[in-house]
């Protein structure tokens, strides 16, 4: 089950540097829950609909600015609910400069007809590159 979530979390990955709001979507539960805590203290909750307009926002935002985000793993493993847990940080570059933006994600998954989907995800910001 292990090998199967990190072959998921590689095209996973490869979809969100992708640019399609669609298809990034398409990995999110419509039970998702979402929490953002803000880099001046704030946090933010939602839930599918919110993350998808979310990806619309952030690839308009960076088009034609060749956005990359790079994923630096601290845990991939599968908790006792038979759930994909991934922890790491997440650096972003944008027009060939790495910004100085950098993220901690916590993102569980569960198979849904056969297919992972985010289920939850956590993360803090405001941290130095």
């Amino acid at each position: 089950m292990l090998e199967d979530f990190k072959q998921f979390l590689k095209e996973y990955r490869q979809t969100w540097n992708g640019q399609d709001a669609v298809k990034m979507a398409a990995h999110h539960s419509e039970r998702l829950e979402v929490r953002w805590a803000n880099d001046d203290a704030s946090v933010s909750d939602w839930g599918f609909d919110g993350t998808e307009q979310g990806w619309v926002q952030a690839y308009l935002q960076y088009e034609g600015r060749n956005p990359t985000w790079t994923f630096q793993d601290i845990m991939i493993d599968i908790n006792n609910q038979h759930e994909g847990v991934a922890v790491f940080w997440v650096h972003f570059e944008v027009d060939g400069e790495m910004t100085d933006v950098k993220l901690l994600f916590v993102e569980t998954f569960r198979k849904e007809l056969g297919e992972w989907k985010k289920i939850r995800e956590y993360v803090e910001n405001g941290f130095p590159v």
